[in-house]
């Protein structure tokens, strides 16, 4: 596999970099926010609407795997452009509000962003090599920006245009900028890294185990936290406004958290003590979710914080095990692959554990489990100083 010179960045570049991050979430995290008004809108009860936000998750593992041979094909930038115009494609066809075309346009929105989850690591490696702790941080940090964005906002664009289609067509929009930037960018069609298949005999080490349980956990309970948790507040007496506040406290702390994320380790002297106190704060977060009034809101941040700081250090953990880009965008594809498969695992599931009756024990422990997996994982990972591809 080839690996090419450092490529200066352009101002165009870091625009369409920084827009391109901004629509990696959001138009996921929206549909939680939206949804008694999306069950209402499409006729559906709870476990097709955990169904359809299991979705793009699903879609995340499943075609992450294609995402080496687009990108020696058309290149990195090729293949984001061809993500984009998929989210572009799949937030146009959600304004038609039949529930086989809804889940039609939102797995295209999931394949668009699971090629943008595998190969916008390497391109920010590409591009800025010199710090990836930090590098991630802010990425990541972007990721859950985008993810208040969708959490937030929705409520009031539906309150607003007295409907669906005003928070849904605001992906539209945000969409087109970075498919423009891209565009205009002379250099979009040049490859940054060559490809070649996937070397599934790293799938015997249990390290490679290790990151993908720290990329997947971490998945999972992002998606079911903005899939359930503007519900579980509601069954709490939150109106639908405040509801989705939380949820959009929830992603916005994470932001900050992020991008904190290299200070953090060096403050608590190292990735597994980090892993540790993360993992029990999120613990926490979870338990005062079900308290009601301001205490669902404080766990909303302890489980915030750590939400950003988990997806960060499975970033850098990915980083930190590889020697090439080469091996970076390999072992994105295994880990973002297998890992969100198991990650879409976690909307579906609460969709099955929950009945309607104000019972979110289930869905609690659910999570917690996660929690604790992704705890136990990262701190297995982080304790060895081995690579991935060492033979």
């Amino acid at each position: 596999m080839s690996e090419e010179k450092i490529t200066p960045v352009s101002k165009a570049v870091l625009a369409a970099v920084f827009f391109t991050v901004i629509v990696m979430r959001g138009p996921i995290t929206e549909i939680g926010a939206l949804a008694d008004e999306m069950m209402k809108a499409l006729d559906i009860g709870y476990a097709a609407y955990g169904f359809l936000s299991a979705l793009p998750i699903g879609c995340f593992g499943l075609f992450c795997a294609v995402a080496p041979a687009l990108t020696k094909r058309f290149g990195l930038t090729g293949v984001v452009l061809g993500a984009l115009g998929a989210i572009l494609l799949g937030s146009a066809g959600r304004l038609v509000f039949y529930y086989p075309s809804m889940l039609f346009a939102t797995a295209l929105i999931g394949i668009g962003v699971a090629l943008l989850n595998v190969v916008m690591p390497v391109v920010l490696r590409k591009y800025f090599p010199n710090n990836i702790a930090l590098t991630m941080g802010v990425f990541t940090g972007l990721i859950g920006f985008s993810g208040s964005i969708g959490a937030y906002f929705s409520v009031p664009l539906f309150q607003w245009g007295e409907g669906l289609f005003a928070p849904l067509f605001l992906w539209v929009v945000l969409a087109l900028i970075p498919l423009a930037l891209w565009l205009s960018e002379k250099k979009a069609s040049e490859a940054m890294v060559s490809a070649e298949g996937i070397d599934f005999s790293i799938l015997k080490k249990p390290l490679t185990w290790a990151v993908i349980l720290t990329m997947g956990m971490q998945s999972l309970t992002i998606y079911t936290t903005v899939s359930w948790l503007p519900s579980i507040l509601s069954t709490l007496g939150f109106d639908p406004s405040k509801a989705g506040l939380g949820s959009a406290v929830f992603l916005l702390v994470s932001a900050p958290a992020s991008i904190l994320t290299a200070q953090f380790i060096a403050c608590v002297k190292g990735e597994r003590n980090a892993s540790v106190i993360m993992t029990i704060s999120f613990l926490a977060g979870i338990f005062f979710w079900l308290q009601g009034g301001t205490l669902s809101y404080l766990g909303c941040v302890l489980a915030g914080i750590p939400q950003g700081i988990t997806f960060s250090l499975a970033m850098i953990l990915m980083a930190q095990k590889t020697k090439t880009l080469s091996e970076l965008l390999m072992i994105s594809t295994l880990a973002q692959g297998i890992g969100y498969v198991l990650a879409a695992l976690g909307p579906f599931v609460c969709g099955l554990l929950y009945h309607g009756d104000g019972n979110w024990t289930g869905v609690a422990a659910f999570t917690s489990g996660a929690v604790l997996l992704w705890g136990f994982s990262a701190f297995y990972a982080f304790g060895t100083t081995k690579k991935l591809f060492d033979r």
